[in-house]
C-alpha cells in the first residue's frame, strides 16, 4: 500500500511507523520544518516539508499513485483542504481526524472516513486504564468505540450468562457487545448468541464508548 500522511504529530507519526513496520510505502507531509527534519531522521520514508496549500505538493507526494491519504493535523481547515485535493487526485481511500465534531458532515460529504477528537477518546481510555489496569489489547476504533480483551474472574456476574442475555439485560446492554471468546492460547470461538461464559474466559469486547466502573464490574473484581 502507498500511503500519504498529512501531519507528523503524535497520531501521524504513529500511523507512519506502523505502516512502515508492515512493509507499506509512506510519504509524510509536515508544515513544521523542525518536526519534518526529525521525521526524516527517524523514518525510512519520504518526508516533505510543506503546507497542504502549497501548490503542487500532492503531485510531489505522488497522490496519483497513492492508495490512501490520511490527514492527522489539529487544523480542520487544513485537513479538509487535503481531503478535497486528494479526492480530486484521485485517491481511493480518504481518512481524516476531525477536531471539531461540528465539522463532521463537511468531511463526510466528500466520502471521508472520520475520527472525531482522538485525543479525547484516548484520554478517556487512559483514565479508564487507571481504574482498570487489567484491560488488555485495547484499540481505539475510527468510529470512536473501543475493542479490548478482559478475563472473567470467579465473581463476575457474566459467568454463566449467554451472549444474548448479556446484550439484552445488565450493565452492558446497549453499550458493549462480546464478539469472541478465548479459552486457551490456541482455542478461540466466535461468541454466538447462546454461547455461555465461564470463569477464565478471555472475552473480546466492542464498546461503543469507553465503559465506566459499573459496566466493567460485569467482568468481575480485581485485587
Amino acid at each position: 500500500m502507498y500511503l500519504i500522511v498529512l501531519g507528523a504529530g503524535p497520531v501521524g507519526a504513529a500511523l507512519a511507523q506502523e505502516a512502515l513496520e508492515h512493509g507499506h510505502d509512506v510519504v509524510l507531509i509536515e508544515a513544521d520544518e523542525e518536526r519534518a527534519a526529525r521525521m526524516a531522521e527517524r523514518f525510512d520514508a519520504r518526508v516533505l516539508h510543506a503546507r497542504i496549500a502549497d501548490g503542487g505538493i500532492l503531485d510531489e507526494a505522488g497522490a496519483a499513485d497513492a492508495d490512501a491519504f490520511v490527514a492527522t493535523t489539529d487544523d480542520d481547515a487544513a485537513n479538509l483542504m487535503a481531503m478535497v485535493l486528494a479526492r480530486d487526485a484521485p485517491v481511493a481511500t480518504l481518512v481524516s481526524i476531525v477536531n471539531d465534531a461540528q465539522h463532521r458532515r463537511l468531511f463526510e460529504r466528500l466520502g471521508v472516513h472520520v475520527l472525531i477528537d482522538p485525543e479525547a477518546i484516548v484520554s478517556h481510555y487512559l483514565y479508564g486504564l487507571l481504574q482498570r489496569p487489567d484491560v488488555e489489547d485495547a484499540v481505539v476504533l475510527p468510529c470512536g468505540g473501543l475493542a479490548f480483551e478482559l478475563e472473567l474472574t470467579p465473581d463476575a456476574p457474566l459467568v454463566g450468562a449467554t451472549r444474548a442475555s448479556a446484550a439484552e439485560d445488565g450493565p452492558l446492554a446497549g453499550k458493549a457487545e462480546i464478539v469472541w471468546i478465548r479459552r486457551s492460547e490456541d482455542v478461540g470461538v466466535r461468541a454466538e448468541a447462546d454461547a455461555r461464559f465461564a470463569v477464565g474466559d478471555r472475552l473480546t469486547v466492542f464498546a461503543r464508548e469507553p465503559l465506566g466502573q459499573e459496566e466493567l464490574r460485569a467482568f468481575g473484581s480485581r485485587s
